[in-house]
């Protein structure tokens, strides 16, 4: 039986979240960051959500056509619960929201993250070297004001990975952020759960 945890980064402070069960025989974890992360407006060259041309994303740059299907998927249900407003627990109840896009240095260090996790093995924000989101955001040449990431695994399909993340308070929380504009999804077989997902939130 695999369990959930939460872990909430916030400028002030690390508050780890005991876990209150367990999440879909998957695991799953959540960093909300505050705005003041960073300076700039996203992608702002016109980029859109093409993985830029450069030495961090290039591993990432040739996904197939299944896995990008799949990262879609996510966005279209993240938009549509966006659309419909949430209750997420102790987190609290979220009105409806603007729908995210597909960008392109997000979606570079969600799947970057996601493969690193499945080649090395391991599950959590932080590589074995200690990098967390905000330097893969940074190798990924993203330069938004505020970020969030969600990790999950496990599950095969989209629809199953974002009930689990909208069952789970925090994770629930970053998907409906009203701050957030802007997404990145990276979707990789393989790894101890089998199945590994990422989000990387931006505005």
């Amino acid at each position: 039986m695999n369990c959930s945890r939460l872990t909430y980064l916030a400028a002030a402070g690390v508050l780890v979240v005991a876990p209150a069960g367990c999440l879909f025989e998957s695991d799953s974890d959540a960093d909300l960051v505050d705005p003041g992360q960073a300076d700039g407006d996203g992608d702002g060259d016109g980029m859109g959500d093409h993985v830029p041309d450069n030495a961090y994303c290039e591993p990432v740059s040739d996904w197939s056509a299944e896995r990008m299907e799949l990262e879609q998927e996510v966005l279209a249900i993240v938009n549509q619960r966006r659309a419909e407003g949430a209750n997420c627990g102790s987190a609290g109840d979220f009105d409806p929201a603007g729908p995210l896009r597909m960008q392109g240095r997000l979606r570079c260090a969600a799947r970057a993250h996601s493969l690193d996790m499945a080649e090395r093995d391991y599950f959590d924000h932080y590589d074995p070297e200690g990098d967390g989101p905000s330097e893969r955001l940074a190798a990924a040449g993203y330069q938004g004001r505020t970020w969030g990431e969600n990790i999950a695994g496990g599950n095969a399909t989209a629809a199953a990975t974002m009930q689990q993340w909208m069952d789970s308070d925090g994770h629930c929380a970053n998907v409906m952020n009203p701050q957030f504009t802007e997404l990145g999804v990276g979707y990789v077989p393989g790894g101890q759960w089998g199945h590994l997902w990422t989000q990387a939130f931006g505005g």
